[in-house]
């Protein structure tokens, strides 16, 4: 099989994967907006997650990205070595994780300080101290799994990682179902708890099955460890920029009215559930491929993958984001408006969404970019990204909550447009470095499938506008309403792209009929 077709598959059964969680993720946010809305609680609990979600992907992420393209190398030589090395930075990131979370719990009061979220009410800050107070442990939890998730990528294992992230899912709505009268916005810190203890446990057996053995090794003299450390060092600076916009958009939204974070908070997760699906599925299938290629010094392979990769993703990106766009106000009245999630919340979230949903349009593409000059430990390119998207970020939002009514819808479009801006520098610097990288062929198929993406558009406006003048307001009606104008959309954009014999289409279709094949002939029926 072809190194595009192996990503395409890996693609497809990470899709499959991440599709049932989100689909349980969404049923999730259902139960929240309709036991918690767009209240204060809520605004107290995302502003305390932000800290240890920060800070364990600053201790964790570096290994995941750095480190496992080097032990893919290392084990296509010898696989105990390359473990070895593993064990040790494991052993030295469990540490760091321990004394951060000692640090975070000990300090949840003065970190929240120190982070300047500005409650209009002084309840919530106290709130979010306790909160932070409980969530601290996750800090150890969640940064093991991101080491054991790129252990178990790195043997293009893709799909019980991805399966696994339904335990944190099931435990907080199990929480909140059963104990949210008693516990009230608490249930959020333990279900987070719970199931992220259940996901690591889960996720350590497999690692082993898959060839990887630990040691209790902390050998820092290692030749392969002492050469890789500064790396990983420095990317484990460049970590903190990196994940800054996330904070600094949740303390401005902070000094916001109540409810900003929260609607927030909402708008985000529903734009990340086709970023996940589709954006981190393609960049996870392709990242194991691209550090292979990169070892083995096919550089004209490797960006051949990367633009079969973009122009995929944008196939799938570019059209969802024009249809979430459109279905703005009637997805977030369909999925959230009901108990504690009132008219006004729905007004806010909903135009919040669809400034959001902007940056589905190059987000893809940045994902991709940024893992390639990881793999080529181009540090500094990417550092010099993230300070101007820093800085860019805070100026935009400056100007963007003066600007626009609701103000939390300024903080959603300069993320927008910030995303777009670092693609772009992302691209300039991996042409500086590597040449010509298929720009014009990239642009050309983006172009065509923008221009199908608003045709559909076009037809799914005057579709859902039609339907909802003729067949009126209830939740089902609303559902079939959705759901028929976006049959209708996709249709025609798929029938098109057929029709224009788009590469894109025609390449999923090859590996979607091999895959049923390959199944057929496994069970006898072919």
């Amino acid at each position: 099989m072809s190194i595009n077709l192996k990503i395409a598959k890996a693609y497809l059964i990470l899709i499959a994967a991440s599709i049932l969680g989100h689909i349980l993720s969404l049923g999730k946010e259902m139960i929240v907006a309709n036991y918690f809305g767009v209240t204060k609680m809520l605004d107290a609990f995302y502003a305390a997650l932000t800290v240890p979600n920060m800070i364990f992907n600053i201790i964790s992420q570096p290994f995941v990205v750095i480190f496992i393209p080097l032990y893919i190398k290392y084990k296509l030589t010898d696989r105990d070595e390359a473990n070895h090395v593993a064990s040790i930075f494991i052993n030295y990131i469990f540490i760091l994780l321990f004394l951060a979370t000692a640090i975070t719990f000990t300090f949840s009061s003065e970190i929240i300080t120190f982070f300047g979220f500005n409650f209009p009410n002084p309840e919530t800050k106290i709130t979010a101290t306790k909160l932070l107070y409980f969530l601290s442990i996750i800090i150890i939890f969640s940064g093991l799994i991101n080491v054991f998730t790129g252990l178990l990528n790195s043997y293009e294992n893709f799909s019980l990682p991805a399966f696994s992230q339904m335990f944190v899912t099931i435990s907080i709505i199990v929480f909140i179902l059963f104990f949210s009268k008693k516990w009230g916005i608490y249930v959020f810190a333990w279900g987070t708890i719970i199931g992220l203890f259940v996901q690591l446990i889960f996720l350590i057996p497999f690692t082993k099955i898959k060839g990887y053995r630990h040691y209790l090794d902390f050998n820092w003299n290692h030749p392969k460890v002492k050469k890789t450390a500064g790396i990983v060092f420095l990317f484990a600076l460049l970590a903190i920029p990196g994940g800054l916009n996330a904070v600094i958009n949740r303390i401005m939204a902070s000094w916001l009215p109540e409810g900003s974070i929260s609607a927030l908070g909402y708008a985000d997760k529903l734009v990340q559930v086709p970023l996940i699906i589709f954006s981190g599925s393609i960049a996870t299938a392709i990242f194991p491929f691209l550090a292979t290629q990169f070892a083995e010094n096919k550089i004209d392979d490797m960006k051949n993958t990367l633009t079969v990769s973009i122009k995929m993703t944008g196939f799938v990106f570019i059209p969802l984001a024009v249809v979430m766009m459109v279905l703005a106000r009637p997805i977030i009245q369909v999925l959230f408006q009901r108990g504690a999630f009132d008219i006004a919340a729905t007004n806010l979230t909903s135009k919040i969404f669809i400034y959001y949903c902007i940056q589905l349009l190059v987000t893809y593409a940045l994902v991709i970019l940024m893992r390639l000059l990881l793999i080529l430990q181009d540090i500094s390119s990417i550092f010099k990204v993230l300070i101007i998207g820093i800085v860019m970020n805070i100026a935009m939002n400056f100007v963007f909550i003066r600007l626009m009514d609701p103000p939390a819808v300024g903080i959603a479009l300069s993320t927008s447009l910030g995303c777009l801006i670092s693609t772009l520098l992302y691209f300039f610097f991996l042409k500086k470095r590597l040449g010509d990288m298929h720009g014009t062929l990239i642009i050309k198929s983006l172009t065509r499938t923008a221009i199908l993406a608003f045709i559909t558009g076009v037809a799914i406006f005057i579709s859902f506008g039609i339907l909802d003048s003729s067949i009126g307001f209830s939740l089902i009606k609303q559902l079939i309403k959705l759901a028929s104008s976006s049959i209708i959309g996709i249709g025609l954009f798929v029938g098109l792209a057929f029709l224009f014999k788009f590469e894109e289409v025609e390449k999923i279709y090859a590996v979607a009929k091999d895959k049923i094949q390959n199944t057929l002939k496994r069970s006898g029926l072919k």
